[in-house]
């Protein structure tokens, strides 16, 4: 039967209502699955209106910037936990990684750190934020599980006395504690804290520092403090003046002194901001100090005392001020010592030191090492040897043979001297350039874990006689020499006074770590020397100057910051034109293909070689004629094969990164020529040879930065000294400009270079030989040749100086 088109029209109506229920149905279940995930999300702490997939947190949550700038203090690079694109928070789940990471670096025990936890890796979700304190707490049990040798990071206490405002508004104050100062990097940028650093004062804290830096502060404790070894520079009734890392502060007493005290070395005990103990350490004892280092100060007529733990040195005359660990200089009586306990609790210094005497470590042959395994020796007068409270004689002539289970060694170090003003004393078991040695002064042998150390203490004059031949050839005539011995005084001061090698009992050594010293006898000329600049030294702003010299420059000399780094340069140490012409006459060179650069005798024109097309042009233009150009290692050439190369970098490269890691490092991300990406990381080949690019040159046309490609890696290799070192040509000719060559060099002769790549080898050219700052030691020839006195010479080299007396 027909359906009518009524009966058709009420059908279709029903089916559009059932469709429209049903999409209404679907539309509720939808807002209705909405609603609940926004409870969720509230329920889990979405306070930030995120509609991402991660959980956010209501407190302070760590920031991936703020996670990866304190993972880097741990030794994990950035980018090793491999952040998502737009990730800005640190999940539980990058945190685990960051412990996995940490845990394969240092070999922990993974499960043991989980255990202490605050939170359970487990059941927290993955994509949760972490919040600062969750984090932190995780960063406390990595520190406490990695080897004691490897804590880079510490957790200490510290008591705060006070604040150091910055004068620049965008850094924050520093804090001056009970252990020194500290500054403190807010990387998780609580502002709160820097507004709050003044509460802190007076409060003990709990912080994990690197270094001097305060990472982050942990708490607050609420505990008797005792600061130990403090100076106190009066007290009176309830007052206590104290003295501490550079500030001076008023106790309040919680009880009325007993006695007056002033100028007194003293632990104090202090409770709610009010000292309740005062602990006076009044004994002292003095004599010369022969050897300082961390663990005990041996001083003459009293042995070897050890150190207290909190041991403090503080300079007394003068402004009253605290000296770092190091500044006790042996050789000297400048110093009481104040002793509880039987250690040494403080070192006072009473006088400033007039520095007459300098003590020398003698090296083994061929200045191998500082440790001997005997010392043999005679002298020409008789002599006495002192072994403690036990003096013996000897001839003059008698050989003496001191090893290390020698019986007098028992009682200390052994004094050799004379009472002869001229003796000398003949090393027999050292060879020096083809002669023995002879000493004067006084000899001391030591024992140490290593073997025997020998000590030479002589006047810095008489040391100076046996420098100078040692550094330049007597031949070049008085005024050089006169030039070399002001040079090699200032050097010397300064190095007696930085006391580097102070856990020995010396100064310096005698190689050319410092000045090479008593490798060639002393002579008549550089006696002369001496005795016509006695005393006299260069100053800048009345600092004795550090006169750093070489051998040859290239025509140009380098200023210190283009040498060694650093912030900054040194005003009297910067590089200039070493050219000699005439006031009217004057030269020029291409700096580039279209400007020409004039060279007069102004040697303080600046000009800049830092490209590669204008070093070239200077270094091949013979017609600009500097003090320097007629030496041979004025210009020189060098072919090395790149197997070759490649068996010089194998030998020195892992040394050199070890000596200092951040100066090598291996590319990591992006390309040599596109967004190169570097980082410091144990190396110790990069493969074959593929080619060798300059990273930077400095204006002085010096090399700092020298980019090796290999077929393993690519490094950048900062420093002259590192490239040098690694492109030794270990088994080619060097060729000087006067055709003769020199074999076997264990570094190029200069960084001031070009290289002209063919196959199989690199043709290297370059200039000078030295490190290029400060005095050109044949520039200094050249100028007393062309009648320049002394005076004149060291003006020249050393910009600004003057010259006067140092004792």
């Amino acid at each position: 039967m027909a359906v009518t088109p009524l009966k058709t029209s009420v059908l279709h109506k029903g089916i559009i209502m059932k469709k429209k229920l049903w999409l209404m149905g679907i539309c509720i279940i939808i807002l209705s699955l909405i609603f609940i995930g926004n409870i969720y999300k509230q329920i889990t702490g979405d306070g930030n209106g995120k509609s991402d997939d991660y959980i956010y947190r209501e407190e302070t949550m760590l920031t991936v910037e703020e996670a990866e700038g304190l993972l880097k203090y741990l030794g994990i690079g950035q980018g090793e936990l491999k952040f998502e694109k737009g990730e800005e928070y640190l999940t539980f789940l990058q945190g685990k990684k960051g412990l996995d990471l940490l845990a394969n670096k240092y070999k922990f025990d993974v499960e043991a750190v989980k255990s202490k936890l605050s939170f359970d890796f487990s059941t927290v979700p993955e994509n949760k934020i972490m919040l600062i304190e969750e984090f932190m707490n995780l960063y406390e049990g990595v520190i406490k599980a990695l080897p004691e040798n490897e804590k880079v990071v510490e957790l200490k206490e510290l008591y705060v006395l006070g604040i150091n405002e910055s004068e620049q508004e965008e850094r924050l104050p520093l804090l001056i504690t009970d252990q020194g100062v500290f500054s403190y990097l807010t990387l998780y940028g609580d502002k709160k804290v820097a507004k709050d650093f003044k509460s802190y004062v007076d409060s003990k804290l709990e912080v994990f520092i690197k270094g001097s830096e305060i990472l982050y502060i942990k708490g607050v404790l609420n505990e008797t403090t005792t600061l130990h070894n403090v100076f106190i520079t009066n007290g009176s009734d309830s007052t206590v003046s104290v003295f501490l890392n550079g500030i001076e502060r008023d106790f309040e007493t919680k009880y009325k002194l007993s006695q007056n005290i002033e100028e007194v070395v003293a632990d104090i005990v202090i409770q709610d901001k009010r000292i309740i103990k005062v602990s006076l350490k009044p004994d002292t004892i003095g004599g010369k100090v022969l050897v300082a280092n961390e663990k005990y100060i041996e001083i003459e007529g009293y042995g070897k005392v050890n150190l207290d733990n909190y041991y403090r040195i503080y300079k007394v005359y003068g402004d009253l001020s605290m000296e770092v660990t190091n500044g006790i200089l042996v050789g000297y009586k400048a110093t009481d010592f104040v002793v509880a306990d039987g250690k040494i609790v403080a070192a006072l210094i009473k006088e400033p030191i007039t520095a007459e005497n300098i003590r020398v470590l003698i090296k083994t042959d061929n200045f191998k090492s500082l440790f001997h395994e005997k010392v043999q020796f005679t002298s020409d007068k008789p002599f006495t040897i002192t072994a403690g409270d036990t003096t013996k004689s000897y001839k003059a002539g008698e050989k003496i043979t001191i090893k290390p289970t020698n019986k007098l060694l028992k009682k200390g170090r052994l004094r050799i001297e004379s009472s002869s003003e001229n003796a000398k004393f003949q090393v027999l078991s050292v060879a020096r350039s083809d002669n023995t040695p002879a000493y004067r002064g006084v000899l001391e042998i030591a024992l140490e874990d290593e073997g025997l150390t020998l000590i030479n203490e002589l006047s810095i004059e008489e040391y100076l006689y046996a420098v100078i031949p040692s550094e330049m050839p007597t031949y070049y005539g008085l005024e050089p020499l006169k030039v070399q011995a002001i040079c090699a005084r200032s050097y010397a001061y300064n190095q007696l006074l930085a006391n580097s090698y102070s856990r020995y009992g010396a100064h310096v050594d005698d190689s050319v770590s410092y000045q090479v010293y008593n490798n060639i006898p002393e002579n008549e000329d550089s006696i002369l020397a001496v005795k016509d600049t006695f005393g006299k030294v260069m100053r800048y702003e009345n600092q004795v100057i550090t006169a750093y010299y070489f051998s040859t420059s290239y025509g140009h000399t380098a200023s210190i910051k283009e040498v060694w780094g650093g912030s900054g340069d040194i005003n009297y140490l910067i590089g200039k034109l070493q050219t000699v012409y005439s006031v009217n006459h004057q030269d020029s060179f291409k700096t580039s293909d279209d400007e020409t650069m004039p060279v007069s005798n102004n040697t303080s024109q600046e000009v800049d070689l830092s490209t590669d097309k204008a070093f070239r042009n200077f270094l091949k233009n013979d017609k600009i004629k500097t003090y320097d150009s007629e030496f041979a290692w004025y210009r020189w050439s060098v072919t090395i094969a790149k197997e070759d190369l490649k068996k010089s970098i194998d030998k020195s490269l892992a040394s050199r990164y070890q000596a200092n890691p951040a100066l090598i490092q291996t590319l990591t991300g992006g390309s040599v020529d596109s967004k190169p990406q570097y980082e410091s990381k144990p190396v110790n080949t990069i493969g074959n040879i593929v080619d060798i690019k300059v990273g930077k040159r400095e204006k002085s046309g010096i090399l700092s930065e020298l980019i090796l490609i290999g077929s393993d890696c690519t490094i950048k290799v900062q420093t002259e000294y590192n490239i040098r070192t690694l492109l030794a040509p270990l088994f080619d000719d060097v060729v000087r400009q006067d055709e003769s060559t020199a074999s076997g060099l264990s570094m190029l002769p200069s960084a001031y270079f070009v290289m002209d790549k063919k196959k199989g080898s690199i043709v290297f050219q370059g200039g000078g030989y030295g490190h290029g700052v400060g005095m050109s030691q044949n520039g200094v020839k050249a100028m007393a040749d062309s009648g320049k006195s002394y005076e004149e010479i060291l003006k020249h080299y050393y910009t600004g100086v003057e010259i006067s007396i140092i004792y």
